[in-house]
């Protein structure tokens, strides 16, 4: 629309882009007929002005039919998305009824209900072979084990970079598992010698998972192998309650919102041997690992126990060179001999 004054008004920029070509046209055309442009001139301008128009046009469509596409393979994904779920839904539900009916068989087995004494059952032990011992050195990952284990969320399309994944992004070497990925996490933890610190974080079922990892790892067979730090966050679960004596320290933060979603505080086996904290929060389930201030919390765990590993490391270092030296020094003073030698 042409107001008094001479100025257009546009109901959009498609309904400018639809009417500059004639507007153009009808301005060069006007100053050709004034003399402003010569007709080559003029020529050379309604060309250039329709080829730019053109490309504009082009570019745009391009740029609708790439968000079209990538619209159309979201909405492709989005019943994987869901079924995938469902199926891990399902397996979830079946973990904590398995765990809830652990729980139960304990109970009744070792007389612990009130009021009820029932002979322990016990049956004929397994014959298990025992694994072949490896040896290759090469296969050693000489790095610090720390492992993100995310729990089960009830949201199709969170993404292994969201939460705990996050986090895991900007800490190197670190990795990220599923609650479910138990196997796998202790198989990456006995990769790594034992002069490495071992550094385990949950989420809810996957705060549950570390515990159990570390439960397992607290064995004969796994030689008692030692986890520097374990940080839970909202643990779902019935029965991990207790931290085994090989975790040197047990940050668990707790939601003061959810009480569906927790299973409470956790306890050290041996106090003398395992330091628990727990620390209640204004934070809701999913708050506890998306939160920056609780990120941060959990930041300067992770650092500080690097730190002290290396302290560790460097301890033990200087103590053999001291007794290397100490040796030595024994040596060439019972045998003076060797002192030509030195």
């Amino acid at each position: 629309m042409k107001t008094d004054n001479g100025i257009i008004h546009y109901s959009s920029k498609a309904d400018y882009l639809s009417r500059k070509p004639a507007l153009v046209k009808e301005a060069v055309k006007k100053m050709g007929q004034e003399g402003i442009l010569e007709k080559g001139a003029m020529a050379k301008a309604l060309v250039s002005d329709e080829v730019n128009i053109s490309e504009a046009a082009k570019e745009q469509a391009a740029g609708t039919k790439g968000l079209k596409d990538e619209a159309k393979k979201s909405l492709k994904d989005i019943p994987d998305k869901i079924k995938n779920k469902v199926i891990e839904g399902k397996s979830a539900g079946e973990h904590l009824l398995t765990q809830a009916g652990s729980a139960v068989m304990k109970a009744v087995t070792g007389g612990a209900l009130p009021g009820i004494s029932l002979p322990s059952i016990s049956s004929a032990p397994s014959v298990k072979e025992a694994p072949a011992l490896k040896n290759d050195e090469s296969a050693k990952i000489n790095k610090p084990g720390i492992f993100f284990v995310k729990g089960f969320s009830l949201n199709p399309f969170d993404g292994e970079k969201d939460g705990l994944g996050a986090m895991s992004s900007n800490i190197p070497t670190s990795e990220v598992f599923k609650w479910s990925d138990e196997d796998a996490i202790i198989e990456q933890i006995k990769k790594r010698p034992h002069t490495q610190p071992i550094i385990l974080v949950g989420h809810g079922m996957g705060g549950d998972t570390a515990v159990s990892v570390a439960n397992k790892l607290n064995s004969i067979d796994e030689g008692f192998r030692r986890v520097d730090l374990l940080v839970t966050l909202d643990s779902v679960g019935t029965d991990n309650d207790i931290i085994p004596q090989n975790v040197r320290e047990n940050y668990n933060l707790i939601s003061d919102r959810d009480f569906l979603f927790n299973d409470g505080p956790n306890i050290a086996r041996k106090k003398a041997m395992t330091k628990v904290t727990n620390e209640l929060l204004e934070a809701n389930h999913n708050e506890l690992e998306t939160s920056p201030e609780i990120q941060f919390l959990v930041y300067e765990k992770i650092n500080n126990t690097l730190m002290d590993a290396i302290k560790v490391r460097d301890f033990k270092t200087s103590l053999a060179g001291k007794l290397i030296d100490s040796h030595r020094l024994s040596s060439l003073a019972a045998n003076p001999s060797l002192r030509n030698l030195a």
